[in-house]
């Protein structure tokens, strides 16, 4: 798969001047504004923002890095981060398709996951051949139809050419459930990492480490953090830092995301709107902490 080859097929905004981009954009102030409010239950002033999640704001409307686009595509950034490391750390693609009627079950193998490349989770995890198919059909319609920069209007999705896809199914047989390590990284560098461990059981819990992997007291009040345990260093974590780095040079702020698979890295995504910015922390001074490490250009 290649940009040249994938361009073709999204809309018309790719070739906007940026001057008419930041004109469509701006659009959605009001918008973007009720939404802030309603979730956060704060006032959004784009003219004086401090915390990270008012700069998030900021840069959904006047960023444009248009590159931001390509890479909120599941499959468009796969491209782009072999590009800049060198090398495929994403999990391998069995097969793409425009409409879930478009998929051969017959060729797919026993166990994968689906997706799509535009969406947040909207995926469905198959083990055995066990899927119903008209459930499946269901859901991905609904989610193929659904344009979502209605969340918090992150106009970085609306260009996107929505399709499904199927990956390998991957599972860590040294540690067993999938952990996910993902870098805070803050013009292009990389400052923290969110470690999501034990899901689906009640240790379940995110916490936040610095570059040296020492415990951060960072709480949201949306995911539970737990300084009570230690979770373990990953064995790349050298490497994930690496290829964080590497990823984030292009962007304000992006999220960089990696699974740690029976010690070999995967790339899961880049995200540049945690929780379209409405994240809640519990100690508000966490925000403007976060805020001051993130320079607007």
């Amino acid at each position: 798969m290649h940009f040249q080859i994938y361009l073709k097929n999204m809309k018309d905004c790719l070739t906007m001047e940026n001057n008419e981009w930041l004109k469509f954009c701006e659009k959605q102030i009001p918008e973007l504004k009720r939404l802030y409010k309603i979730h956060t239950g704060d006032n959004l002033d784009l003219n004086n923002c401090k915390t990270l999640s008012e700069k998030i704001q900021w840069l959904k409307i006047y960023d444009s890095n248009k590159l931001k686009i390509k890479c909120s595509d599941k499959l468009l950034v796969r491209d782009y981060c072999k590009e800049k490391l060198q090398k495929d750390l994403f999990v391998p693609i069995i097969g793409v398709w425009k409409t879930f009627d478009e998929i051969d079950f017959n060729k797919l193998p026993s166990d994968y996951v689906l997706k799509t490349n535009h969406g947040s989770h909207t995926n469905i995890i198959v083990k055995n051949n066990k899927i119903n198919k008209k459930e499946a059909k269901k859901s991905f319609d609904k989610w193929l139809s659904k344009d979502w920069t209605w969340w918090g209007k992150e106009m970085a999705y609306y260009p996107i050419d929505r399709k499904i896809f199927a990956e390998k199914y991957v599972q860590d047989k040294i540690n067993g459930e999938l952990t996910d390590y993902k870098f805070l990284c803050f013009n292009g560098e990389p400052k923290f990492v969110q470690v999501i461990n034990d899901r689906n059981t009640k240790k379940f819990h995110l916490n936040y480490y610095d570059m040296n992997f020492n415990f951060v007291d960072i709480s949201r009040i949306d995911v539970p953090s737990n300084k009570n345990i230690k979770d373990n260093k990953p064995y790349n974590f050298e490497l994930m830092k690496e290829y964080a780095k590497k990823l984030s040079q292009d962007f304000n702020f992006v999220r960089v995301d990696f699974y740690e698979i029976d010690n070999i890295v995967y790339l899961s995504e880049l995200t540049f709107f945690p929780a379209s910015g409405f994240l809640k922390y519990k100690n508000e001074k966490t925000n403007l902490m976060l805020g001051k490490m993130l320079k607007l250009n």
